[in-house]
């Protein structure tokens, strides 16, 4: 029970850490060194990214393999430490250098091919930290065959070593590879694609040791236990949560990823390691750009559930960015992001029309809903009367007024203005008729004068006026202190619950204790977020 609550303690912890999480590109277009140096400053107008993976090589030779037998030496990484500290950036600072478990022909109980490979490790971690990088992105997919450095069956010793021999043989070389690398880079950053979670079906079987041994990730565990052996409180780790993420498609699923990985992934490790790594991992979130375009009945495809692409990957981003604690890292192969490379696939926003838009809408959607009203030609406004010119009675035509019980509020609707005054909680409200699984863009503008908050409050109904999807009410803030003249904007982005047919707008006030207590609003405004044929990308 008291691991439990450590664990829970650390879940809670990181979850109120930092709600913005990083955002990184990766996959086939990730640039070398060189190219990084070239190509960041156009890389960083898509103006949506935090970082990248760069691909080392050293005099020009790809040097992602770590996990073979040639010899490095560290002088041939000169150019390419010079290409990483002369590269100048403004975003992209989330940045992590490949290193990949293959070709991965290295045995275990092999004492000098190991010295090689952990000289490897120490050589990339060097340049990392040399070159202002994050860390380290680990790749331990077997992307060459027949090697698995991982698999116990794969192992060129396998026939003479029992699985409980290599597992104590991995677990010395995951301390002496952690080792070299905390000594060039104490505060390092390791991020995995996939590091515990494809095992996670392992852990409802039994013995979870025995399950291990023919699977090909079976010594990723030990080697992990030699890390944390020697592992300093600076070191941070990161799970991708690859495969789950791929094929994520719902708040429900990454949030699901988050809440398992959180408080399980540290059973694959020894008893003496599990409070450490739980402290020190940090749940990344994974989308696989390809399977939001691929058409139906491809195995890497998203269920569009009546939306378009991008709606899509706006939905799904926002999900992975709510449910990660660590980052969240977008992999396509059929386009790119980076210039330069292999021209003869397009860029992402050739590919998926809207996907920049996209990306927008799901890393900040009150700037995405202000760019679409600061636009020229910004979609028509669903509310009428929404500038407050006509007044009937003390609320504008059309509108409706609701106060609670106990709210002794005044109301008054003039010169395009309404105001609430002294109310304990009060709202001016408009009925608009929406589609669900529709985008929406809301603005408001607010002053408030002593006392109380002045906001705009999105509620639900059914066709025949019942309330109904509760958990999808929205209340909307400023998020920018008043101008001079006291005046703050509100805008934010709702999605249509499948359960409703009406969007009940609601200017709100609340806590004002008198009259000299107010909230004003002006200026406002519900417009549909253009998708598919109607889209648009904004300034």
């Amino acid at each position: 029970m008291k691991t439990f609550l450590r664990l829970w303690f650390f879940l809670v912890l990181a979850c109120i850490a930092d709600a913005r999480q990083p955002l990184i590109v990766t996959g086939w277009d990730s640039p070398t060194p060189a190219q990084f140096h070239e190509h960041v400053a156009e890389f960083e107008k898509w103006a949506v990214f935090d970082g990248t993976t760069i691909k080392p090589t050293r005099r020009g030779v790809d040097s992602q393999n770590a996990f073979s037998r040639e010899p490095w030496q560290w002088e041939d990484f000169a150019a390419e430490l010079a290409d990483l500290r002369a590269a100048k950036t403004t975003t992209c600072r989330e940045t992590y250098l490949t290193l990949y478990a293959s070709p991965g022909d290295v045995d275990w109980f092999d004492d000098a091919g190991w010295r090689e490979v952990v000289n490897h490790w120490r050589l990339l971690a060097r340049l990392a930290k040399q070159g202002g990088l994050r860390g380290l992105l680990y790749d331990s997919e077997p992307y060459e065959k027949p090697f698995q450095q991982f698999c116990y069956a794969a192992q060129a010793e396998f026939a003479r070593h029992t699985f409980a021999e290599y597992r104590v043989k991995a677990r010395e070389r995951g301390r002496e590879v952690m080792r070299a690398v905390v000594e060039e880079f104490p505060n390092v950053t390791i991020f995995s694609y996939r590091l515990f979670s494809d095992l996670l079906p392992l852990l409802d079987v039994g013995d979870v040791t025995r399950a291990l041994e023919p699977d090909t990730y079976g010594l990723q565990p030990a080697f992990v236990d030699g890390w944390m052996e020697v592992a300093p409180a600076t070191l941070t780790i990161i799970e991708g949560t690859e495969d789950i993420g791929y094929r994520a498609n719902s708040p429900a699923e990454y949030d699901a990823a988050f809440t398992r990985e959180r408080l399980r992934l540290p059973e694959f490790l020894a008893s003496e390691h599990r409070e450490k790594f739980a402290r020190q991992l940090r749940i990344g979130q994974s989308l696989y750009l390809d399977a939001h375009i691929n058409p139906p009945g491809n195995p890497w495809t998203i269920d569009r559930t009546g939306s378009s692409s991008e709606g899509r990957l706006a939905a799904n981003l926002a999900s992975a960015l709510a449910a990660s604690d660590g980052l969240v890292w977008l992999y396509g192969e059929q386009a790119r992001w980076w210039p330069g490379g292999d021209t003869k696939l397009p860029m992402w926003p050739e590919k998926m029309p809207g996907a920049l838009d996209a990306i927008s809408r799901a890393r900040d959607p009150a700037a995405f809903a202000h760019r679409i009203f600061a636009a020229e030609k910004s979609p028509p406004n669903l509310l009428t009367n929404a500038d407050f010119s006509k007044a009937e009675g003390n609320a504008p035509e059309g509108w409706f007024t609701w106060q609670a019980d106990g709210s002794h509020g005044a109301f008054s609707c003039a010169d395009g203005r309404v105001e609430i005054r002294g109310a304990k909680e009060a709202v001016v409200g408009f009925i608009a008729k929406v589609e669900p699984g529709a985008v929406l863009a809301v603005r408001l503008r607010v002053k408030c004068a002593g006392r109380g908050l002045g906001a705009l409050s999105i509620g639900w109904k059914t066709t025949d006026g019942k309330w109904t999807a509760s958990a999808h009410n929205r209340r909307f803030v400023a998020a920018s202190p008043p101008a001079v003249d006291g005046w703050q904007e509100i805008t934010g982005l709702v999605e249509v619950p499948r359960t409703a047919t009406r969007l009940v707008f609601m200017p709100s006030a609340g806590s004002q204790l008198g009259e000299s207590d107010r909230a004003t609003f002006t200026d406002a405004a519900l417009t549909l977020v253009p998708t598919g044929e109607q889209r648009s990308t904004y300034p």
